[in-house]
């Protein structure tokens, strides 16, 4: 690809990422704020086991998942923001034991099996 056809095709790609992000309504940290995961570590370990399940569907990332950096308490922080579906595959591959991922994760089967 030549210099010529990458700038022709940034309009295009600038258009296709902004279509994606209005579907990224959720960031990864609410999970933290809301004592789903206990570091940044463990939710950084949810993130990439769900965009590992994304990759093995061959699901486009750009559409569930984008880094983005935020303050929090005065420091710049990484984050994602995620599709409502890399939501809760985040959530599916948090760490079962915390109370809170595992009355989520139930809610979900509950949720797609009717019961």
């Amino acid at each position: 690809m030549t210099i010529e056809q990458t700038q022709a095709h940034a309009p295009l790609d600038s258009f296709l990422d902004s279509l994606a992000e209005k579907q990224l309504t959720y960031y990864a940290t609410d999970l933290l704020q809301q004592r789903g995961c206990n570091t940044m570590d463990e939710l950084s370990n949810a993130v990439r086991r769900a965009t590992e399940v994304c990759n093995s569907m061959h699901l486009p990332l750009r559409e569930n998942f984008k880094v983005v950096y935020r303050s929090r308490n005065g420091e710049v922080m990484q984050d994602w923001r995620l599709s409502p579906m890399a939501y809760m595959l985040m959530v599916l591959n948090a760490n079962s034991q915390n109370d809170l991922v595992a009355r989520m994760q139930v809610e979900m089967v509950r949720r797609v099996l009717k019961l």
